[in-house]
C-alpha cells in the first residue's frame, strides 16, 4: 500500500502541468545545456544534487561510457532518479547513487574528471569551502559544470506579487546574491584557472494561474509559500487578471551555467 502511494505521488509529479511546460523555446534548459557541453565520454563524473535525473536523459546519449556517481540529499529523490535512468544505464560504464549533503563534500574521495552542480550552489553553507573541496576532488585537468539563475529571474512575477506586498522577498534574488549569474564567475575565479559563462535565452507564455501558484508553493517554498498560502485567492485572481490582455502571462527565466577548469 505504501509503495502504491509513493508511485502515485511520483506519477503526479511527472504528469502535472509545470511552469516550464509553457516555454516558447524548442529545448528545455537541460537539453540546451547538454548540447552546449563538450563531449566528456569515458570520464569519471560526480553530480551534486542530481534531483530526479532529468539532466542525464539528455546527456547520457552524448556522454557514453562514463563512470557516474549521482548524489542527492534526499533518498526518495535518488530512488526516483534511479528509476528514471534505468533504461539508459547501459550507456554508462557504471552508475552509482549515493545520499550526500554536499556541504559535507570533504568526506568524499576522488578523483573525478568532472563535477556537476546544477542550480544548487546557492544553497552552500560556505561557498569557498565547498569549491575548495571540489578542487580537491578534481583531476589536474578536471572541470566543474554548474548552473544558476540571475537576479532578474522571473522578474515579472516578482513585480506582480510586490503589488500586494512591496517588501516581499523573492527567492531568485536571494539565490543569485549567494551564487548567481552576476557574481558566480568571480566566485569561481577564486578557485579555477579558467571560467566560461553561458546564458539560456527563453521566455514562458503561461495561460493558466494554476502552474504559477504551484511553482510558488512547491518550488519557491519557505516564507514565500507561507505568504502565498495565506493570500491564495487574492494572488490567484491577480495572476489570472494579468493574463487577460494577451491571453497569457509572459515570464522571463534568466538561467545559465559556468564551465570552470581547474587548469586553463
Amino acid at each position: 500500500m505504501i509503495q502504491s502511494l509513493e508511485q502515485s505521488v511520483n506519477e503526479e509529479n511527472e504528469t502535472r502541468i509545470r511552469l516550464y511546460d509553457f516555454s516558447t523555446g524548442t529545448q528545455t534548459f537541460f537539453q540546451w545545456q547538454a548540447g552546449m557541453l563538450p563531449s566528456l565520454a569515458g570520464k569519471r563524473v560526480l553530480e551534486l544534487g542530481c534531483g530526479s535525473g532529468g539532466f542525464w536523459q539528455s546527456l547520457l546519449p552524448r556522454w557514453s561510457n562514463c563512470a557516474l556517481t549521482l548524489t542527492d540529499i534526499s533518498q526518495d529523490i535518488l530512488s526516483s532518479a534511479q528509476q528514471k535512468l534505468e533504461p539508459l544505464s547501459n550507456l554508462a560504464a557504471s552508475l552509482e547513487f549515493e545520499t550526500l549533503d554536499f556541504n559535507e563534500l570533504a568526506k568524499v574521495a576522488g578523483p573525478f574528471d568532472v563535477v556537476i552542480a546544477n542550480h544548487n550552489l546557492f544553497y552552500a553553507q560556505e561557498i569557498d569551502g565547498l569549491l575548495a573541496s571540489v578542487i580537491r576532488l578534481l583531476t589536474s585537468d578536471g572541470l566543474l559544470i554548474c548552473s544558476t539563475v540571475g537576479q532578474d529571474h522571473l522578474h515579472e512575477l516578482a513585480t506582480l506579487l510586490r503589488l500586494k506586498q512591496q517588501d516581499l522577498t523573492w527567492g531568485a534574488e536571494t539565490w543569485a546574491n549567494c551564487f548567481g549569474l552576476e557574481n558566480g564567475g568571480g566566485i569561481l575565479q577564486r578557485h579555477f584557472q579558467q571560467v566560461d559563462q553561458f546564458e539560456y535565452d527563453n521566455s514562458l507564455h503561461v495561460n493558466s494561474a494554476e502552474p504559477v501558484m504551484d511553482y510558488l508553493l512547491k518550488t519557491m517554498k519557505s516564507s514565500l509559500a507561507e505568504w502565498v498560502t495565506e493570500h491564495y485567492d487574492e494572488i490567484h485572481a491577480a495572476i489570472s487578471d494579468a493574463m487577460v490582455v494577451r491571453g497569457y502571462l509572459r515570464l522571463t527565466p534568466h538561467s545559465g551555467f559556468f564551465i570552470a577548469r581547474k587548469n586553463g
